[in-house]
């Protein structure tokens, strides 16, 4: 499987889930109406199966739709991607100790921080320019060693 397919298996597999439990959830429920007893209720209960079932399935089209737009975004380049695989990098969480924010690629696995993100302008030094022109001036004795 290649690094995009397991980016698409990753992003939508959850929609299936979605759509398995609800499926699994309506099928409960029409096994425990047949029960007698407080929850087996036939008539007030006969509708829920099918109310769970439209629910999973509303469930999992939003949860594909709202992953088709993260994917169409990726193909446009309004979201990071991985620099390794070029697929969609997830949500920025937590790591570990609290060294900052890392994502997660959805391809390839390879965690990316997010912490030299921290200015969304880089400003230069004025030292730096200064010691620039300074340097450009002097002779240089080697090419490793600084003058």
């Amino acid at each position: 499987m290649s690094y995009a397919g397991r980016m698409y298996f990753r992003m939508f597999s959850p929609g299936l889930v979605i759509l398995g439990l609800g499926a699994v959830a309506a099928a409960a429920m029409k096994a425990v109406q047949q029960v007698p007893g407080q929850l087996g209720i036939l008539s007030l209960y006969s509708d829920l199966p099918g109310w769970i079932v439209a629910g999973a399935v509303i469930g999992a089209i939003g949860w594909v739709a709202a992953q088709a737009v993260r994917v169409r975004l990726w193909d446009r380049g309004a979201i990071a991607s991985c620099y390794v695989c070029g697929c969609l990098l997830s949500t920025a969480r937590a790591s570990r100790r609290g060294l900052g924010m890392t994502r997660h690629c959805l391809g390839c696995g390879k965690v990316h921080g997010v912490n030299h993100r921290l200015a969304p302008v880089v400003v230069p030094l004025a030292v730096a320019v200064t010691a620039v022109a300074d340097t450009a001036t002097a002779q240089v004795r080697r090419v490793r060693s600084l003058p």
